[in-house]
């Protein structure tokens, strides 16, 4: 009797440590959860069975099983486990098919183990949403089938046990979407969305708890200063990417920022001539808001009156005030060539942070301000990208830094190029980045030294980008660095843009990407690798899984390259961005690679600009875009396509709905072209950017791309520059904006509008509320006609840049734009491609 009462407080014993672990466990995971701020996707998930009713006990691994994510509403102290049942719910979805399971189990089985037996011990759940049936025997069969894999496969043999569970970094949380077969059109797994709590932790909600607290009258205000504005905004991770272009626009965007809800993160961009009361008023708006993540960008320095009456002291006491600010997480901040005294900004994180960083920009830095800069590098903990580009930095400067990054630990990126560094200095960068266990990232323009490099590549260095574009590096040195490449495992990015490196030294690249397992993006414009160098790359490519960027811009590969690289990507399954700008690949070229489109699902952006395909290529492209869907961006600029080129693409366009961007600049497609897109455009509605520069549409071109624009609510932006386009077409297109709601970006550059085009521009612009940017340089507009646009701005709220360059007589007219509109009169740069 005595023994029986011994194993039973044994057995009691073991429950209760079992229980103790797994409650432990658990907590640790809560916890990781709240404190990961940058988690794109959400992060409590467990496994659930497909058919509950028709579970096989008998035969488990031939049921199948679905990953569920879970609604954190109600979390709010990690201590709770416990009773976690009454305070998370499964999330509305249908679950998610789980591919590469093993991969999946090996890494994630632990996690949800823990979960699953947390959940089942609580049970039953509370699902405040409407109940489960049968929940409980699906985490049961669940429980039960991660057992099933323990024994069945050698390599999950420890899925289920949880002692040694270690909580997953960021990285292989951020991973988990590769092993989902993801269905929903946006993307948003779970439809789950992004809050933070008033302590500034993070959960991921479902939409019904997530609407309890929405206020959609102040939520629509927001969401149109976003759009105003050019910016982004996603509801499901409150997150904000915006550039601030004046005064007047900021203060609208800040003031709706502080009434919204669910605002989490902000990354935006000061692109005017800020002053201290401008930063005074980004802290007021930001202590009030629910931002907790911040990205702010104060932009390049300006030469405005006001800048200069603000004192240094002044600026740096402001931009701390707003890094101070308690209810911040995350602090990103990219300095100004004027604001580079590191020594009156926080040299490490505050206690609230969980990460404080600073870039910079430096330009036209002085040898005492430099020399102030690389004394900072010993002591400060919070610069991470130090940009000195074109700086003059010779060999004494480069050797200061090298000393200084023997002590930095923090510095990621560090950009040299174009200074003259000679040997010596080189020699000490790179036996400084070969120590340093945190620069990932240098960009250099000089003569390398084979051996030193050599060794940073093949030691333990952290490097992650190379930077070694325009450095006239001899065919020894890339052999030397193909070699390290075989073994590497940190490299990602490497720049050899512009260095002859010729067919020999594509051929032993190519031999290193056979085993290399890192590296994700590569740069070889303007090399002259040829066709060889193209059909060494492509029988890399072919066994490759890593690489998912290759530029190949100018380098003669012609049509038997690109013969190679299309059999290649029949089979590749990396490879997202190809760039083959400028190579002579021919209609034959062309039509090898749309082949390759007609089975490939991992290429989404291809770049065929200037390789004389003709109207052959483009009806061939044609055709594999009919049934491609995922290729989203396609430049076709200057390849001669004509008119039955746009047809074909036309024909495409009606069923294709991946592709987003389109550019056919300088293809002589005509007015009957332009009609051809225009029908496609009236049903197609996923084209977002269109370039049509210089393509001789005229004025019946014009006309029915105008009549798309009064019912089409995808396109966006439109570049018609240089297309014959006259007071006819102007009109017509006047028309359409005023009852067109999508298109923020309008190019009508040189079309000699006149006076009357602009006229009919104006009135539009009364009523449109969604033009951000209008370029109507070289157009013949007079003072009648820039009186109109003046006139048309005093009301619109919403035209960010107006470009006026090169009209007859506009200075008589700035003076009175000017106080109206400071900044419209900001001129974008322009694709005339």
């Amino acid at each position: 009797m005595l023994e029986m009462q011994k194993e039973t407080l044994n057995l009691q014993q073991q429950a209760l440590d079992r229980l103790a672990t797994l409650q432990q466990k658990a907590e640790a995971i809560l916890i990781q959860s709240f404190e990961l701020h940058e988690y794109p996707i959400p992060r409590l998930f467990i496994i659930l069975p497909i058919d509950r009713t028709k579970w096989d006990p008998m035969n488990i691994l031939r049921n199948k099983v679905r990953l569920h994510f879970l609604c954190e509403h109600g979390i709010h102290a990690v201590n709770a486990v416990k009773s976690c049942h009454a305070q998370i719910h499964l999330a509305r979805h249908e679950g998610y098919e789980i591919r590469e399971s093993t991969e999946f189990f090996q890494k994630y089985g632990k996690y949800m183990t823990i979960l699953l037996q947390c959940l089942s011990i609580g049970m039953p759940l509370a699902a405040s949403l409407g109940s489960v049936p049968d929940l409980k025997a699906g985490i049961d069969h669940s429980l039960n089938y991660m057992k099933a894999l323990s024994v069945e496969y050698p390599a999950l043999n420890s899925i289920n046990t949880i002692e040694d569970y270690e909580a997953l970094e960021g990285a292989d949380l951020r991973g988990l979407s590769k092993f989902l077969q993801i269905n929903d059109e946006d993307g948003k797994l779970g439809n789950l969305y992004r809050t933070t709590t008033e302590r500034g932790h993070v959960k991921w909600v479902c939409v019904d708890h997530y609407r309890l607290t929405y206020k959609e009258k102040e939520q629509k205000a927001f969401e149109g200063a976003v759009e105003m504005n050019g910016g982004k905004y996603d509801s499901q991770l409150g997150k904000v990417t915006i550039e601030l272009r004046s005064r007047t626009r900021a203060t609208e965007f800040f003031d709706a920022l502080t009434k919204a809800k669910h605002i989490y993160e902000l990354d935006t961009t000061l692109n005017w001539d800020w002053t201290k009361t401008d930063l005074e008023a980004i802290e007021s708006a930001l202590r009030v808001s629910s931002v907790s993540i911040l990205r702010l960008d104060l932009g390049s320095p300006q030469e405005g009156i006001a800048r200069k009456l603000l004192s240094t002291t002044a600026r740096y006491e402001r931009l701390v005030r707003i890094i101070e600010l308690n209810t911040m997480k995350v602090v990103r901040i990219a300095l100004p060539s004027d604001l580079i005294k590191l020594s009156s900004l926080p040299t490490k994180k505050s206690r609230h942070h969980h990460e404080l960083t600073f870039e910079m920009k430096a330009r036209n830095i002085g040898a005492s301000d430099f020399q102030v800069l690389v004394n900072s590098l010993g002591t400060n903990m919070t610069l991470t990208s130090l940009d000195l580009k074109n700086n003059s930095i010779e060999d004494k400067g480069a050797l200061a830094l090298s000393e200084a990054l023997k002590v930095n630990r923090h510095l990621a990126t560090l950009d040299l190029r174009d200074n003259p560094i000679e040997k010596e200095g080189v020699l000490a960068l790179l036996g400084a980045l070969r120590t340093s266990p945190t620069l990932t990232t240098l960009g250099l323009q000089s003569t390398l030294v084979e051996e030193e490099l050599s060794e940073v590549l093949k030691g333990n260095a952290t490097s992650a980008t190379l930077k070694l574009g325009y450095s006239s590096i001899r065919n020894e040195i890339i052999l030397v660095l193909a070699e390290a490449l075989k073994t590497n495992m940190t490299l990602a990015n490497l720049d050899l843009e512009s260095n002859s490196i010729g067919n020999e030294g594509a051929l032993a690249l190519s031999e290193a990407l056979k085993t290399n397992t890192t590296l994700a993006n590569l740069d070889l414009g303007y090399n002259s690798i040829g066709n060889e160098g193209a059909l060494a790359l492509s029988e890399a490519l072919k066994t490759n899984t890593a690489l998912t960027n290759l530029i190949l811009r100018h380098n003669s590969i012609g049509k038997e390259g690109a013969l190679a690289l299309s059999e290649a990507l029949k089979t590749n399954t990396a490879l997202t961005n190809l760039i083959l700008r400028y190579n002579s690949i021919g209609n034959e070229g062309a039509l090898a690679l749309s082949e390759a489109l007609k089975t490939n699902t991992a290429l989404t952006n291809l770049n065929l600009w200037n390789n004389s395909i003709g109207d052959e290529g483009a009806l061939a492209l044609s055709e594999a875009l009919k049934t491609n869907m995922t290729l989203a961006n396609l430049d076709l600029g200057y390849n001669s396509i004509g008119n039955e080129g746009a047809l074909a693409l036309s024909e495409a366009l009606k069923t294709n709905t991946a592709l987003t961007n389109l550019i056919l600049n300088s293809n002589s497609i005509g007015k009957e072209g332009a009609l051809a897109l225009s029908e496609a455009l009236k049903t197609n509605t996923t084209l977002t950017n269109l370039n049509l520069n210089d393509n001789s549409i005229e004025n019946e071109g014009a006309l029915a791309l105008s009549e798309t624009l009064k019912t089409n609510t995808a396109l966006t932006n439109l570049n018609l520059g240089y297309n014959l386009i006259r007071n006819e077409g102007t009109l017509a297109l006047s028309e359409a904006l005023k009852t067109n709601t999508a298109l923020t970006n309008l190019n009508l550059w040189n079309n000699s509008i006149g006076d009357e085009g602009a006229l009919a521009l104006s009135e539009a612009l009364k009523t449109n509320m969604t033009l951000a940017n209008l370029d109507l340089g070289y157009n013949s507009i007079g003072n009648e006609g820039a009186l109109a646009l003046s006139e048309a701005l005093k009301t619109n709220t919403t035209l960010i840049t107006l470009d006026l360059r090169h009209n007859e007589s506009i200075g008589t007219v700035d003076r009175r734009l000017g106080p109206l509109f400071p900044m419209r009169q900001s001129v974008q740069g322009r694709d005339k491609r």
